[in-house]
């Protein structure tokens, strides 16, 4: 008997896309999959799967169009706005269109990211099989890591315990304690117990499959038993065009940088710019992603709107961008040089996390000195250890094949479920 699996991907760019290696995984092992994205994406998630629910308009404008979500995020204000009325506002509009998916076409298990909470919501109500896709830090608590978002060191022992602990209840009490209270509020309308934390909210206490390897998170002793490492996601490839020819080994004429400033943030003065500059200056052709530079007339600068990463990250001596998860474990993935330059949403977290492998440089501000990039990029090219690094943390990428550990964790919750 085919099972049936429903994806519910929240309305913005890397958490849709990033779900598409676990749809094909899904789909190549025999499962039908509903997936359920924003109109934006519908195009791309038919090329993956026949079953496609578009959400409506309004609703998936919320998370992506929406100015809370874009350029504020830095801003207490903008993060506070952005979980409260893009993220846990919408949930009541996406139940019952869940809900009813899940009844008509008798679905056997839900997947989703972790910013699309009436999944979880779903699946309590209905005793469904959950599995979430982590495709950025890690929002696992634990006593001895710091508080999401911080981008603070670690700190072992009672002290650092301490200091985890009331910057955690600082964070959720100016930040999160607004959106709780309206999630908390659907939860007992469901008469579901009230969630303690909303970061883990979304995260799945049966399975969560977590887009890195152990050594790029901060370890916790144990690690729980639902969290399971599959390497790096992504859209995979021919989501986006391919690379040109001229940039492509032997034929081009130096090294190549790749530059990508992510999605939400689109002010090419804040890494673009300074950062075109100075591989200039240093010899590289420069492939920009996403945002277009304030000056793109030059022989060595190539400026795309969207790149297939697994096509240009292995033909890049050089990653530079301002550290999306994604990219950045991509570039690792593959061994690539990576300088990370970023300080909001949860850059500094994933800055942090590239600095402690020792395989990457990361400069935690949004608009960096063309000084300091520079330095960045000559010790990361530079450096025999962080070499070694990279070269270690690629192979341990390599020792976790994504396709196979997705289907193997995804059938194995299913067939969990269906002797429980």
């Amino acid at each position: 008997m085919t099972r049936t699996a429903l994806v519910a991907s929240s309305p913005i760019v890397a958490h849709t896309l990033n779900a598409t290696p676990v749809v094909q995984a899904l789909v190549a092992a025999g499962v039908r999959v509903v997936w359920y994205v924003a109109p934006a994406f519908a195009a791309h998630a038919r090329r993956v799967t026949d079953d496609v629910v578009v959400m409506d308009h309004g609703v998936a404008a919320l998370a992506e169009h929406d100015p809370a979500s874009r350029g504020v995020m830095g801003s207490l204000a903008g993060v506070r706005r952005l979980y409260r009325d893009a993220l846990v506002a919408p949930v009541d509009d996406h139940l019952p269109i869940l809900h009813q998916l899940v009844v008509t076409h008798d679905v056997d298990l839900v997947v989703s990211d972790t910013l699309m909470l009436a999944a979880g919501l779903v699946t309590e109500s209905l005793g469904l099989p959950w599995a979430t896709i982590g495709d950025g830090p890690l929002q696992w608590p634990h006593p001895d890591v710091p508080p999401f978002g911080t981008g603070l060191p670690p700190m072992h022992g009672p002290a650092g315990r301490h200091r985890n602990r009331n910057v955690k209840r600082a964070i959720d009490a100016v930040l999160f304690s607004q959106a709780l209270g309206i999630l908390n509020r659907t939860r007992h309308r469901l008469g579901l117990w009230p969630a303690a934390d909303l970061l883990t909210a979304g995260v799945s206490r049966q399975l969560h499959l977590q887009g890195c390897v152990p050594s790029f998170e901060q370890p916790r002793d144990p690690w729980p038993e639902h969290i399971h490492f599959v390497g790096a996601l992504g859209p995979g490839p021919g989501a986006a065009p391919p690379l040109p020819e001229a940039l492509r080994r032997p034929r081009r004429r130096s090294r190549l940088a790749f530059v990508s400033q992510g999605t939400r943030r689109d002010d090419p003065r804040e890494l673009v710019d300074p950062a075109i500059d100075v591989l200039l200056a240093e010899g590289f052709e420069v492939l920009v992603a996403g945002v277009t530079p304030s000056r793109v007339q030059h022989s060595r600068v190539h400026a795309m709107t969207r790149v297939d990463y697994h096509d240009a990250m292995p033909q890049a001596e050089l990653f530079v961008t301002n550290g999306g998860y994604t990219g950045v474990t991509l570039a690792l993935a593959t061994g690539t040089p990576v300088v990370q330059c970023g300080a909001t949403e949860e850059k500094a977290d994933i800055g942090r996390r590239l600095a402690a492998t020792g395989a990457g440089e990361s400069i935690p501000l949004v608009r960096p000195p063309r000084w300091l990039l520079r330095r960045a990029i000559r010790r990361c090219l530079d450096d025999p250890q962080r070499r070694q690094a990279r070269q270690r943390i690629a192979e341990e990428f390599a020792e976790h094949p994504t396709s196979q550990l997705l289907t193997d964790h995804l059938l194995s919750l299913l067939e969990d479920s269906r002797h429980g």
